[in-house]
C-alpha cells in the first residue's frame, strides 16, 4: 500500500511540532533551524518526482543534524538530540528516546553526544 503525499506531509509536521515543543523545553528557545526542520522534504515531496527514499537519503546527506561526515558544532548535536529525542512523541515506528538512540545505532558518538544529552537533563 502506498501512503499518499498529504499523509507522509502530516507525519513530517507533527513531528516537527513535537521537534519544536522539545526544542523549547530544552533550550527556552524556538531556532531558525528548528523552524525549517524537515522542510526540505516537504517542499521535495510537493514539488519533485523523487521516491520516499531518495528525499530521506537526500536530506540525511545534506542536513547537519544528521549523522554524516559533515564537522558538527555543539548547536548541530543539540538539533541531532531533540530530532532523536522527539521521534517517540511523533513517530509510532520511532519510539527510542534520545540515550536510547544514541545506545544503539551511534555509540561511536557516545563520547561526543552523552555529555550534551546530560548537560541537556536529558
Amino acid at each position: 500500500m502506498q501512503i499518499s503525499t498529504s499523509r507522509r506531509i502530516k507525519y513530517i509536521l507533527i513531528h516537527k511540532f513535537y521537534f519544536l515543543k522539545i526544542e523549547y523545553k530544552l533550550t527556552g528557545k524556538i531556532s531558525i533551524n528548528g523552524l525549517l526542520h524537515d522542510v526540505d522534504k516537504i517542499f521535495m515531496l510537493l514539488f519533485t518526482n523523487k521516491s520516499v527514499k531518495e528525499i530521506q537519503q537526500n536530506h540525511r546527506n545534506k542536513v547537519r543534524h544528521h549523522v554524516n561526515n559533515q564537522i558538527k558544532t555543539e548547536k548541530d548535536y543539540i538539533q541531532m538530540i531533540i530530532d532523536w529525542e522527539c521521534s517517540r512523541y511523533s513517530k509510532p515506528d520511532k519510539q527510542l528516546n534520545a540515550r536510547e538512540t544514541l545506545d544503539k545505532f551511534y555509540p561511536q558518538l557516545t563520547e561526543t553526544i552523552l555529555p550534551i544529552i546530560e548537560k541537556l537533563k536529558l
